[in-house]
């Protein structure tokens, strides 16, 4: 039927997610719809944008076959020269086309599993602050805001008492905040609902996009049904990863909100701080132009948040998306990097662990740094 559906059916209470209380003999659910698609959204979101990510990791090795047998010349060509070896990859454009496409993948790797292991850490804390508010008897909605200002306070105090030399921050208050279950709570989640939607917007966005480099890479083959990889039809699902859970236009603007959120300023400029360090000893990562361009971000924010228009209007608003859309793509990329580069230091500390990666990790670090810088 074309028509819209009426459904008339009884189902079990039990089924209720999150239980469920009776009040005057009516049946009243702990969690409304609202609340329940807000806490699946904004967790599937990062899987989509992972699915993104392994597309363009696999698109890799089918472009490399594909390139190095091609335009490999006739039969006066000798295996072992680098013409029947290498092939159209004898070219710096085919090359420099698959780095871009090799380090998205890698890029877009790092940033979905950081979001994915912050979730993880964000789930029992949650549980934790609601316990916590129950004791003090908050409730929720305005009363949770309003306590949630309070606690804002403190999370800030705590990032000021990190940025002091040791020896000189008060240690009493500084272990009180610490294991404050609200503190670290309000902390991690405001990187949460940046680094979601960051995620989301990036890895299918930019990913998609760059699958339909690794399809061009590939000539009219890459579009044909018997492509090696099916890299056509990655790219077409790259495009509904982009679209579902929310297109691009819904990740931008919820980051326009949760991106000047002053807790998570509070980070980015610890994290400027932690890529300068970065940057001392391992310059090939090019940490020290991703901490500038990172400065550069919070300079442009902070002019924008207070600067007008030629009408007086303010720049740094809702309605401005010219303005704040583009601000949002942005920082996905520098937390792209980012997260990129954390993940080669992690790679580099505990990849002699590994039996599988200790004989060729020198050369796989050097050429994961190359795809970082």
């Amino acid at each position: 039927s074309t028509c819209d559906p009426v459904f008339s059916l009884r189902v079990p209470a039990g089924r209720i997610i999150g239980g469920y209380t009776v009040k005057d003999g009516v049946i009243v659910p702990r969690y409304s719809h609202g609340e329940i698609i807000e806490a699946v959204f904004r967790r599937t979101r990062v899987t989509v944008g992972l699915m993104t990510a392994a597309k363009l990791l696999s698109a890799v090795e089918p472009v490399i076959r594909y390139q190095r047998g091609r335009f490999r010349g006739g039969e006066s060509v000798a295996p072992g020269s680098p013409r029947y070896e290498l092939g159209l990859q004898q070219r710096e454009d085919a090359l420099h086309r698959l780095i871009d496409v090799w380090a998205t993948g890698e890029a877009a790797a790092s940033l979905g599993f950081a979001a994915a292991r912050l979730f993880d850490e964000v789930d029992p804390l949650e549980r934790r602050k609601d316990a916590v508010l129950a004791g003090q008897g908050v409730g929720g909605g305005t009363a949770q805001m309003r306590a949630f200002r309070r606690v804002q306070k403190d999370a800030l105090e705590l990032f000021a008492l990190r940025a002091q030399p040791e020896a000189e921050r008060d240690a009493s208050r500084y272990e009180t905040l610490q294991a404050d279950t609200l503190v670290q709570f309000l902390i991690q989640d405001s990187l949460a609902n940046v680094l979601c939607p960051a995620c989301k917007l990036w890895n299918t966005g930019h990913g998609a996009n760059m699958m339909r480099e690794a399809v061009s890479l590939m000539g009219g083959y890459g579009i044909t049904e018997d492509c090696p990889g099916f890299l056509g039809q990655k790219w077409m699902d790259a495009q509904l990863e982009a679209t579902y859970e929310g297109p691009e236009a819904v990740q931008r603007r919820q980051l326009s909100v949760t991106m000047v959120n002053e807790l998570f300023l509070a980070q980015f400029k610890g994290w400027i701080a932690e890529m300068r360090g970065i940057a001392g000893h391992r310059p090939g990562t090019g940490a020290c132009t991703l901490a500038t361009a990172m400065e550069l971000w919070l300079w442009a924010l902070g002019h924008l948040q207070g600067a007008a228009d030629a009408d007086g209007a303010k720049l740094y608003q809702g309605n401005r998306q010219g303005v704040t859309f583009p601000l949002a793509d942005a920082l996905c990329w520098l937390l792209a990097s980012r997260y990129h580069i954390l993940d080669l230091l992690e790679l580099e500390a505990k990849g002699p662990e590994n039996p599988l990666l200790a004989e060729g990790l020198p050369g796989l670090l050097g050429f994961l740094t190359d795809l970082c810088h």
